[in-house]
């Protein structure tokens, strides 16, 4: 299934596996993740004991699918996303 990806806002890693930021709407997400993801621990309470470790651990996992979702449907699909070997 092709979708349509427009501007693409990840790429192909130079080296490694996977996908990376390369434009500024890529580097954003990223961003408003790494933000969203220091500042849910602090919002939700510092006890991370018992059940509202639960509830955060939960809320910290969906934003990761959240970003994960956005990064699939807005990445470049012009070659495969295979492992290559870093630079020496």
């Amino acid at each position: 299934m092709k979708l349509p990806v427009g501007k693409p806002w990840f790429g192909r890693r130079r080296s490694g596996f996977g996908v990376s930021p390369t434009t500024g709407e890529g580097w954003a997400c990223v961003g408003i993740y790494v933000l969203v993801m220091a500042l849910i621990p602090t919002l939700m309470g510092r006890d991370l004991r018992g059940v509202e470790a639960l509830g955060t651990l939960a809320v910290l996992l969906g934003c990761t699918a959240v970003l994960l979702v956005v990064a699939w449907l807005k990445m470049d699909r012009s070659g495969p996303i295979q492992g290559r070997p870093g630079e020496d």
